[in-house]
């Protein structure tokens, strides 16, 4: 079973130069050309210019005392594209930890990509495959087009890393998590249900969450998206370890309408719901 022993998290980190890329913009062209659009090197060269692995750097290089093992296994996910395409960040930040881990990235499912990451993590846990994973959730907004998503929204460049065991003395339990097409499942019955002690359900401004009579609902920043979710959990898990039991994380992509959900006992006992 996945075990979160820790969080860490960037916000709006400062601007940087725009990368010296020979081509760079050529390739912006023919990237965006096929969609019927062109290349705003305009509105390209206004952004923050904070690529993943700079997201990851300000992730790895703060003043906390990490004494937790190496990672074996290291998944990326994102929902918007990085800011040039030179640099594999799951790679970078596999020879960050010491180029000893499987490393991979989830993509092109909205913010649906950590749920679906959370999940591989845990069946890899499961099976014996990895003691240690890491997963890191990245969103920059430096983009060669208009997309009203990120521009209409004052979307920020934000990033996100957890760090699960397959096992945990006292940590939370992450005892449920994926992708849930168009419908809720037994998310309704959860919330409702007393015998998984005092909920909070975790969502964004955007998305209508179950009907519930019973448990709180925290909604997150309105100018995150994929790392809206995790960024509330990394802020403020050790306040809500001391008011809750159960922890539901749940959104629905505001593209596709497709929701996800995970489900983390804070009290680190429970090993099902």
């Amino acid at each position: 079973m996945a075990t979160l022993t820790a969080t860490r998290h960037v916000l709006a980190p400062a601007r940087r130069p725009a990368p010296d890329i020979p081509g760079l913009a050529d390739y912006h062209t023919d990237l965006v050309r096929p969609y019927g659009v062109s290349f705003d090197e305009e509105r390209w060269a206004a952004g923050p210019q904070i690529g993943f692995p700079d997201l990851a750097d300000e992730l790895l290089d703060t003043d906390e005392d990490d004494t937790a093992p190496a990672p074996d296994l290291i998944v990326v996910a994102y929902a918007l594209p990085d800011l040039h395409p030179f640099i594999t960040t799951a790679s970078y930040l596999n020879h960050r930890f010491g180029d000893r881990a499987k490393s991979f990235a989830v993509s092109e499912q909205g913010l649906l990509a950590p749920f679906t990451a959370l999940q591989i993590v845990s069946a890899y846990q499961r099976r014996g495959r990895c003691r240690h994973a890491v997963i890191a959730v990245l969103e920059q907004t430096t983009l060669p087009t208009y997309d009203p998503l990120v521009h209409d929204t004052g979307l920020i460049d934000t990033g996100v890393l957890l760090s699960l065991a397959a096992d945990g003395d006292g940590d939370p339990h992450v005892l449920r998590a994926g992708t849930e097409g168009q419908t809720l499942g037994a998310l309704h019955t959860l919330l409702d249900d007393p015998e998984h002690g005092a909920t909070l359900l975790v969502t964004s401004e955007r998305t209508q969450p179950p009907t519930t009579t019973r448990a709180d609902i925290h909604r997150t920043r309105s100018d995150t998206y994929c790392t809206g979710v995790w960024l509330e959990l990394s802020q403020r898990l050790p306040q809500w370890r001391q008011q809750y039991e159960t922890l539901v994380l749940h959104d629905a992509d505001p593209r596709s309408g497709a929701r996800a959900s995970a489900v983390i006992d804070l009290t680190g006992r429970r090993t099902s719901w």
